[in-house]
């Protein structure tokens, strides 16, 4: 069964996770060093490099300035991000930048592969009301991305649903009283993402669990991967038949 997303409220991140986001991530260069190190951050990467394989036209969403898998061979890349760093283009000069959050972007051309890593808990709303209808929000700007034969591959860490459960009735004080220099996160259940997919015209192609197999990075810590039940899943969405015959 799945969660229902709430509804009621529109959709935009709460002003300090997106700050939070830019601070942390920006030229964090013991997190990136960690998730080269760590295996389970390995396999996620083959998960990216075999999605992105054929892919002629791409957009990245959250890059953070680094890309875990292969894109010489990607005609046309285009990256997005909440910060822009000033080496990014000197690192990847094919790649165009954009410093635009998910919420907020909106592409007249399209791409036949999007994909986003570990973005969508971060994408986090100043309620939970918000936090859902930024997942929908996420969702019908990617569709709107996307060629007819396109590819949408989101890998992202979920919880179960209890856990999902509890959080959502703390998250307001969770927010309230947030201590830590890493931005809040609001991580949703595997089907809370399939159900906003599929209710802005995607269809589920394959879903597959990313092996958990050493430790975990978790609010910017790297901790044992018993100690938190998170587990990493690959979906990839395609446009539904009903919006290619519209």
């Amino acid at each position: 069964m799945t969660m229902a997303r709430p509804q009621g409220e529109e959709a935009g991140q709460q002003s300090t996770a997106r700050q939070k986001n830019a601070a942390f991530f920006a030229d964090n260069a013991a997190y990136k060093s960690a998730q080269k190190r760590l295996e389970t951050y390995r396999y996620i990467a083959l998960a990216a490099s075999h999605e992105t394989a054929d892919s002629r036209a791409l957009l990245d969403i959250g890059n953070g300035g680094v890309f875990e898998y292969p894109i010489d061979h990607i005609q046309r890349i285009v990256a997005i991000d909440v910060f822009v760093e000033k080496d990014f283009a000197e690192r990847y000069p094919h790649v165009e930048w954009r410093q635009v959050s998910a919420l907020e972007m909106d592409f007249r051309e399209c791409f036949d592969t999007v994909i986003a890593v570990n973005t969508l808990h971060h994408i986090v709303g100043p309620s939970v009301r918000a936090t859902y209808a930024n997942l929908a929000e996420f969702m019908k700007r990617t569709t709107g991305c996307l060629c007819e034969d396109g590819k949408l591959v989101v890998i992202e860490s979920t919880m179960p649903k209890w856990f999902v459960r509890l959080y959502s009735w703390c998250f307001p004080l969770v927010l309230a009283l947030w201590p830590l220099s890493h931005p809040p996160t609001f991580q949703f259940h595997f089907r809370d993402i399939v159900s906003a997919a599929e209710q802005a015209g995607l269809s589920l192609r394959e879903f597959t669990w990313i092996p958990k197999t050493s430790d975990v990075l978790f609010l910017g810590w790297q901790i044992k991967s018993w100690m938190v039940p998170i587990r990493i899943g690959k979906f990839v969405f395609a446009p539904s038949v009903e919006r290619g015959r519209s």
